[in-house]
Order: structure tokens, then C-alpha cells, then sequence
């Protein structure tokens, strides 16, 4: 009976655990749009509660169309095969941007505020996904952290590097 009355506890924080803050450039702008205009690739590490981490690797390439961004990633998960997705992106509001991602159910939300972005969105099995990006001091580097989570409770995290080639 304890440990069932341990792993609910648990499980409830979980649920409930905050985002961390990730470091970040002081007293930086970060601009979605530019940074991912050009070429760009990421690395890092995801995990999941059902397995083994797994290492990702991303290859994006983002093109301006009028006022929208059209970014294009190539995904390496571990022995997996690529897979490919497509995110747009456009500033809706001093610090808003709204978009879409192939992924996504519906819309995808991004808030900035100073060297950090927010991202938010549902993806088609239902999961919630929020992203922070923190600029760091070179202006060239990103930090990803991405939390995907069902009814409260977090089923992934990818941590990862991204940096800016063009």
C-alpha cells in the first residue's frame, strides 16, 4: 500500500513540476525568425520514461517568405531512420509569433521575452509540448529544453544544442 501511495505522489509531482529556466545571454533579444533563417543543427539527448536515451540530431534549413519563416528539419533519432518535418512561423505581436508544425494539431504559439522563447503546441496523439529556446552568449548558440507531456504527466524530455551555420 505504501509504495502504491509513493508512486501517486510521484506521479502528482510530476504533474505538477515547473518548467527550469535555462541560462541565457543578459540583456539579449532573441529573434526566432533571424536565427533560423539559413542553416542550422542541433544535437542532443532524448529521453523518455519507456526507454533507453536516445541521441538526436537535427538538420534545419529556414527560408523567409514575405513575412513567414518556412523551416525545414531533417531528424535523426538514434538507429532510426530520418524523418522529416516543417515548421512556419510569423510575428503576430511584439514578442508573439503563432505557426504551424507538421507534427502539430493545431497552432503553434511562441512568446519571447528578452534572450528566451516559449513555445507551445498539441500534437496529433494529444501530447502537450513546451519548448524553451535561451540564446546564449555568442548569439549563434541555442539551448533547447522540450518537455512533452499527457494528462499532466511528463512522458519526455529532449535537451539539446543548437547552433547556427550560415
Amino acid at each position: 500500500m505504501r509504495a502504491a501511495a509513493a508512486a501517486a505522489g510521484v506521479l502528482l509531482l510530476n504533474g505538477c513540476a515547473t518548467s527550469i529556466q535555462l541560462p541565457a545571454a543578459p540583456g539579449a533579444r532573441f529573434d526566432p525568425i533571424a536565427f533560423f533563417t539559413g542553416r542550422s543543427h542541433g544535437e542532443g539527448t532524448l529521453d523518455t520514461v519507456s526507454g533507453s536515451p536516445v541521441r538526436v540530431a537535427v538538420d534545419s534549413v529556414g527560408t523567409r517568405q514575405g513575412a513567414m519563416l518556412v523551416l525545414d528539419q531533417t531528424i535523426r533519432r538514434g538507429t532510426k531512420p530520418p524523418s522529416v518535418r516543417r515548421w512556419t512561423m510569423r510575428l503576430v505581436a511584439p514578442g508573439r509569433y503563432t505557426g504551424t508544425l507538421t507534427d502539430a494539431a493545431g497552432p503553434v504559439t511562441g512568446n519571447v521575452d528578452g534572450p528566451r522563447a516559449t513555445i507551445r503546441y498539441t500534437m496529433k496523439n494529444g501530447m502537450q509540448v513546451e519548448q524553451q529556446l535561451a540564446l546564449q552568449n555568442d548569439g549563434r548558440t541555442l539551448l533547447n529544453h522540450l518537455q512533452v507531456r499527457r494528462f499532466g504527466l511528463r512522458l519526455a524530455t529532449l535537451t539539446e544544442t543548437i547552433r547556427k551555420l550560415d
